[in-house]
């Protein structure tokens, strides 16, 4: 066996490398365990920093949260003062770069008496058990369009310690509505079943596929009739057209009104013009039985053919 003789200074020179080596690694651990307990202020949200909370319609008004978060891998050692303000720089940046062709669509800020932020002060308390406080935002939603995207738009103003996160020191809280019948968070969709025949011929066709149906207040929703479908290219002139009101009275009978220009009247079959919560298996179904007949005004200021409806729909509900 060889044996490499290690000269005096190469030994020396090894040594020197060796604590070289370890003073970076000791420096970098250092640095690390200065990021990793860091500190950082920041409001929660989610893509385009967008938080989306749901008011019901039942109410008059009601109480949703936004979080304002402290980052680290430990609780704050600090009791930490929060100043919010309104900001718009966010709301425009949005509507900028999601509706830049078609104005019409832009979102809106929830006007001011629709809301309420009783303080825009907030504590975040030392050694807290949850690394974020909540903050209250009452809102009084009726009247709410669901056609609209409605905002309160928020930022941090300032922090009395520790950084604030440079990419989420804003925020856009979304406001939608929502009733026992339909949800504006996410589309509620329908089932539909039944006919659609012409008066004036007679001739008929079959209701298949889904309808999109949205809540208006606490006992109405809107819909299409029969086979006319609403989806991402619907105008307002659509929506004005085909657009139905079904309202949902106390004893789970219906009324059917119209929205916009068109002509409605409800008709009379057994079982029919009722809501019901209808037990299938170990599931429940939220179903609408519909009867009605309406006929669309045309562009030149005359009514169409009568077209008389007979369907159910049944909720898709969400997973």
């Amino acid at each position: 066996m060889k044996f490499v003789k290690i000269s005096h200074s190469a030994g020396v020179i090894c040594t020197i490398m060796a604590c070289l080596i370890c003073n970076v690694a000791c420096d970098n651990d250092k640095l690390y365990e200065k990021e990793k307990y860091k500190t950082v202020i920041y409001l929660l949200s989610g893509s385009e920093n967008v938080y989306t909370e749901a008011y019901t319609l039942n109410e008059t008004e009601s109480t949703r949260y936004f979080s304002i978060g402290c980052g680290g891998s430990l609780p704050n050692s600090e009791e930490v003062t929060v100043i919010l303000e309104p900001d718009k720089v966010l709301f425009n940046l949005y509507n900028k770069s999601n509706f830049d062709v078609n104005v019409t669509s832009y979102a809106k800020i929830l006007p001011a008496d629709r809301y309420e932020i009783a303080s825009y002060t907030v504590t975040i308390p030392a050694n807290p058990k949850d690394q974020y406080v909540k903050v209250p935002v009452k809102v009084r939603p009726q009247g709410l369009s669901p056609d609209s995207i409605y905002f309160i738009p928020l930022a941090i103003k300032s922090v009395n310690r520790y950084e604030v996160n440079d990419e989420k020191y804003n925020l856009l809280y979304r406001v939608t509505i929502e009733n026992d019948y339909a949800r504006q968070k996410t589309i509620t969709y329908y089932v539909k079943k039944g006919t659609v025949k012409n008066q004036s011929n007679n001739s008929e066709t079959t209701l298949s596929g889904s309808k999109i149906v949205q809540p208006l207040s606490k006992d109405k929703v809107r819909m299409f009739t029969g086979n006319n479908t609403q989806g991402q290219t619907t105008t307002i002139a659509d929506i004005e057209k085909y657009a139905i009101v079904v309202q949902v009275k106390e004893d789970q009978t219906l009324d059917i009104l119209p929205y916009g220009t068109i002509e409605v009247e409800i008709l009379s079959a057994p079982d029919y013009n009722r809501y019901a919560i209808v037990l299938q298996g170990t599931k429940e179904q939220r179903m609408f039985y519909l009867y009605y007949r309406y006929r669309i005004l045309n562009d030149n200021g005359t009514f169409g053919d009568w077209m008389e409806v007979k369907e159910t729909l049944t909720r898709v509900e969400e997973d």
